[in-house]
């Protein structure tokens, strides 16, 4: 690369630092730049009528820089989910492996722009994008064709492990490529950017295919149907469940749209290569003997328009469960969601299924790396400095201290937060000056800021009051009200007491006012919204929304 070292890289985290989901990190040098990922994050509040949540992208707006591109680790949404979100705004080229490009075509089919750039990985294979050298790294995880991003910079050799963890006995035999990492740790690598999500579980990560027999056992010994849920992009999940089905004779059938796209996707890319008629439609399962099924589900986080969710409440068009079926919820319960799953496994429970998951059963093993195999990626790659990434703040400072703990100087290490900057400038990295950063709200076609969720929690805590007065046109004096209607701040039929005496305040606060202008002075709105805040502030302790409305008459 021939290229000036005399600018600084610099490290942009604008999620995943802090929180669990939401990755999107930004590595600039000069006014260059490549985007590593961009995921959603599931909200900790769905009753707010929130879904997802996206990475703000007002620094990359207001910065100008030259986005080369976005390379992708893997496949799954909270690393891929916002790709639409940022190609509307960004139109650069899509780096992925195949499987990952699979998903993320499905994913731009739904909400992304026509004609994104996709372009495919290789691992082992470098390319050049402006002042960076990228060679995708093989690792293993819960979905297929992961990789780790080796990136070479005017300042040095930056390592982004994405989501990892080193299994011995992965689904589709392609290993963790500790050759790989082994030899980029003896050129050099300057910093170590390192997925921190199981830092807290000691030993090692369980193999993939330790799922296999608890499968093979549980269909053994199930006298009605069988239903297994997970993440519809986990195909090495799924190829288990189906390899185990079809030595035990059963067809399986996929429910939900996506995971029929899943499924769909698995076989073009050869990740679940199964004899013909291993899966079947939906509609051929009618004609078949309950026993002899097998259900893909999915829904495992309890999302609300989900196939579990549709069979746990009994509207599934379809099917219904039984006395007798299994559901097998095989996936970890992302924090947030843990509310809305345990309503679906309580109603599956109520319909007379056996209901296991990941704290009553070994149906789930994790895709992260654990305390072990954390300390091992460190010592095969010896980096000079290091971040942890993925995951809230106890995750980011636990991996901090299991870095020291493995040799690096603590003074070498750095814990940083969403918006937060690492510069690496003359072999040295320092903190550099914070960015904006921050979430919007995905609100079906629309999206909000955090101010959005922020109203919608001053809602549901403290309620609204509505205060009316009508001014004369002519005069421009207060000739009724003010009236107040109240909502989720006190109880009654508008006869309360509360309501009496905050009126009588506002109205004693408006009798100096001998006129308005006109009707929209914003003299008024303002006297009646802070009157109101003060009374409900100081007598019940709450905050409502106030919304003041004036009517000329």
């Amino acid at each position: 690369m021939a290229v000036s070292n005399s600018s600084p890289v610099r490290i942009v985290p604008l999620g995943g630092l802090g929180e669990i989901g939401l990755n999107l990190m930004v590595v600039e040098y000069a006014q260059s730049a490549i985007v590593i990922d961009a995921g959603v994050m599931f909200a900790a509040e769905p009753e707010l009528g929130v879904g997802l949540l996206l990475p703000e992208l007002r620094y990359l707006e207001a910065s100008r820089l030259k986005i080369e591109a976005v390379l992708l680790t893997h496949a799954h949404e909270d690393h891929i989910g916002a790709l639409p979100h940022l190609i509307k705004r960004f139109p650069v080229p899509v780096y992925g492996t195949e499987v990952t490009l699979a998903f993320v075509r499905r994913t731009l089919l739904e909400d992304g722009p026509a004609g994104a750039v996709l372009r495919k990985l290789a691992p082992g294979v470098t390319l050049e994008l402006g002042p960076f050298r990228i060679e995708p790294v093989r690792v293993t995880h819960s979905t297929p064709d992961s990789v780790a991003l080796a990136i070479w910079t005017p300042a040095g050799l930056i390592l982004h492990s994405g989501d990892f963890k080193i299994d011995p006995a992965p689904i589709d035999g392609i290993n963790f490529d500790t050759e790989r990492f082994a030899q980029l740790g003896a050129e050099g690598v300057d910093l170590l950017l390192s997925d921190s999500t199981n830092v807290e579980r000691k030993g090692r990560t369980g193999s993939e295919s330790s799922i296999r027999p608890v499968l093979r056992d549980l269909i053994a010994h199930t006298r009605g149907r069988f239903f297994l849920s997970a993440f519809s992009s986990h195909l090495h999940r799924i190829r288990q469940l189906a390899e185990v089905a079809h030595e035990a004779g059963l067809y399986v059938v996929p429910l939900g749209r996506r995971m029929a796209e899943s499924v769909r996707l698995g076989m073009e890319t050869g990740q679940l290569n199964l004899p013909p008629g291993t899966f079947i439609e939906r509609s051929e399962a009618d004609f078949l003997e309950p026993r002899r099924l097998a259900f893909l589900a999915s829904g495992s986080q309890g999302e609300p328009r989900s196939a579990l969710t549709k069979l746990a409440v009994d509207t599934h068009p379809a099917v219904r469960i039984e006395h007798g079926d299994v559901v097998v919820l095989s996936s970890r319960f992302i924090p947030g969601n843990e509310r809305a799953i345990n309503t679906v496994v309580n109603h599956l429970y109520k319909r007379g299924a056996e209901v296991l998951y990941d704290a009553v059963a070994p149906v789930h093993v994790s895709g992260h790396a654990s305390q072990d195999e954390l300390a091992e990626m460190i010592r095969l790659v010896r980096p000079k400095y290091f971040v942890p990434i993925h995951g809230e703040y106890r995750h980011l400072t636990r991996h901090l201290a299991l870095a020291v703990e493995a040799g690096i100087p603590e003074r070498n290490c750095f814990l940083l937060e969403d918006g937060d900057t690492l510069v690496i400038s003359g072999g040295e990295a320092r903190r550099g000056r914070a960015v904006e950063a921050g979430r919007v709200v995905a609100d079906g076609e629309e999206l909000g800021t955090d101010g959005v969720l922020r109203e919608r929690r001053a809602l549901a805590h403290d309620g609204t009051v509505v205060a009316i007065v009508a001014v004369s046109a002519r005069t421009g004096k207060i000739v009724a009200g003010p009236d107040l209607v109240s909502r989720g701040v006190v109880g009654g039929d508008g006869a309360s007491s509360h309501l009496a005496r905050a009126r009588a305040e506002v109205t004693e606060r408006l009798r100096g006012w001998k006129a308005f202008a006109r009707g929209d002075d914003p003299r008024l709105k303002h006297e009646m919204a802070q009157t109101l805040r003060r009374y409900f502030r100081d007598t019940i302790g709450r905050r409502p929304i106030i919304v003041p409305y004036v009517m000329e008459v």
